[in-house]
């Protein structure tokens, strides 16, 4: 009797113990992804019965308040029924009709200082417009800097790369350096930075093979994005999920709520690289006007819109 009743206070103490260890953790994430900054004052709705369009924006601030480019822009779409992702990144250079303002780099639709209506909505509507897709269909985003981006990649861990090339580049000014040499190695959010920053080379940001594969700075943020995916998989867990929510919460602004990420973060909890497929961006690298651009099929870009971007889930 003696030794069931020990046996029955060891099975409380250990439900009280997960019982404030489940507590401690809801509460932690809640913390720390309500410090997300919401540029957006309406809840946008997240349905599980169709696909799901997030525009994910990298950009080069580097101070509160300053007018931005969009560094990185990359489209991705989720469908919930079999958690497949595709995955496309727009060349920053593309030659493209912004919306009420005619042909120029997609990168200038997010610069508030050199369109009065930049920022995230305009860019949205670009890439809606490229696409082919109804307004509407890109209802999330999600913005980070360099320095959030740097937050985030050393809260995951760092990541695992293969460096193909030497990396060397320091800007006259000094705000750009960049040291990465060839081989695998494992970068934090500084490193990572780099090697997604780095078009210092043949390839520059976009250049295509002539078997059609995407070649210098795009190709190298889609394999980061791919290594990311398949590197944190250990990470999905209940005991990472508090400091990697606090690095997210101060590193990004999204009109996603907390509940939202939380939601995907369990849909795709089980996903890995094989379950994202990269879509190729359609274009060329040109000049127009002495300028450097890259400019897109547009035929194919609303081909690929239909088929990878759409909101259906057949």
């Amino acid at each position: 009797m003696k030794v069931r009743r020990v046996f029955k206070q060891a099975i409380i103490w250990l439900l009280v113990i997960v019982v404030a260890v489940v507590g401690y953790f809801v509460f932690t994430v809640s913390k720390n992804l309500s410090m997300i900054n919401s540029n957006s004052s309406e809840i946008v709705p997240l349905e599980l019965t169709k696909n799901i369009n997030i525009l994910l924006l990298g950009t080069d601030q580097r101070m509160p308040n300053e007018g931005a480019r969009s560094d990185t822009i990359i489209l991705i779409n989720i469908n919930p029924k079999t958690k497949k992702i595709n995955l496309m990144s727009i060349p920053r250079d593309s030659r493209v009709d912004i919306p009420g303002h005619g042909f120029d780099k997609i990168n200038s639709a997010f610069n508030s200082d050199y369109f009065s209506d930049g920022g995230v909505n305009l860019s949205i509507k670009t890439v809606e417009s490229i696409l082919g897709l109804p307004e509407g269909s890109i209802p999330f985003y999600a913005v980070v800097n360099f320095q959030g981006f740097e937050k985030v990649i050393d809260a995951l861990g760092g990541v695992t790369i293969d460096v193909k090339e030497a990396m060397h580049y320091h800007s006259s000014t000094g705000d750009v350096q960049i040291d990465l040499n060839p081989g695998v190695q494992h970068l934090n959010g500084e490193k990572a930075l780099e090697y997604a920053r780095f078009r210092y080379d043949a390839y520059g940001d976009f250049t295509v093979d002539e078997s059609g594969n995407v070649l210098g700075r795009v190709e190298r943020q889609e394999e980061l994005v791919k290594a990311l995916v398949d590197q944190t998989k250990d990470i999905r867990t209940i005991w990472k999920f508090p400091s990697v929510s606090q690095a997210i919460g101060e590193a990004a602004k999204t009109n996603l709520t907390p509940g939202q990420i939380t939601k995907l973060a369990l849909l795709l909890k089980d996903t890995t690289d094989k379950d994202i497929n990269i879509v190729n961006f359609p274009g060329k690298p040109d000049y127009i006007d002495s300028i450097s651009y890259v400019v897109p099929d547009f035929a194919k870009l609303k081909e690929i819109g239909t088929q990878y971007f759409g909101l259906s889930t057949n």
